[in-house]
């Protein structure tokens, strides 16, 4: 009878443990209509772009091949260097040291910096206030568009 409660129990806590990694309905990234509306009467981060360049950001990405790729090799160096009992220590020293340096050389290997072409627009906001916002697409925005700012982007408005 303890078992069977047990297994209930365990059953019962991974069925609410499972319905947390249950993912939300997407929603609209914009709804235009209503930003618009809401600009008319209300909008703190409105403004009209000033200056557009394009600039270069760097991605500090890295897949983890090379952290991958540098710990096997330095778990086999490790290996090969100890003896006895050393031997395990030097193997794991060995893994952790070439996993930092695989990922640090891949790191640096994913283009120089500046790699990535961006947009930033420097917008003038109603209140006064200056901001600049920098996004990966122009959207065909220019000097003297109204503009609202949200989200770390630009949305014409009309």
């Amino acid at each position: 009878m303890a078992n069977r409660l047990v297994s209930i129990a365990v059953a019962a806590a991974t069925v609410v443990m499972m319905a947390g990694c249950v993912a939300t309905a997407p929603r609209a990234r914009y709804d235009d209509a209503y930003y618009q509306r809401r600009a008319a009467y209300d909008c703190s981060n409105c403004g009209v772009i000033r200056d557009v360049g394009q600039v270069y950001v760097r991605e500090n990405s890295t897949t983890g091949g090379g952290a991958v790729l540098g710990a096997i090799i330095g778990g086999v160096l490790g290996n090969t260097l100890g003896h006895g009992r050393g031997r395990t220590a030097t193997t794991v020293v060995g893994a952790v040291a070439g996993g930092v340096a695989g990922n640090a050389i891949e790191s640096n290997s994913n283009g120089g910096p500046g790699d990535r072409p961006a947009w930033q627009f420097h917008v003038k906001l109603d209140d006064g206030r200056w901001a600049t916002v920098t996004q990966w697409n122009n959207d065909d925005l220019r000097p003297g568009d109204r503009v609202m700012i949200r989200d770390n982007r630009l949305m014409r408005l009309r």
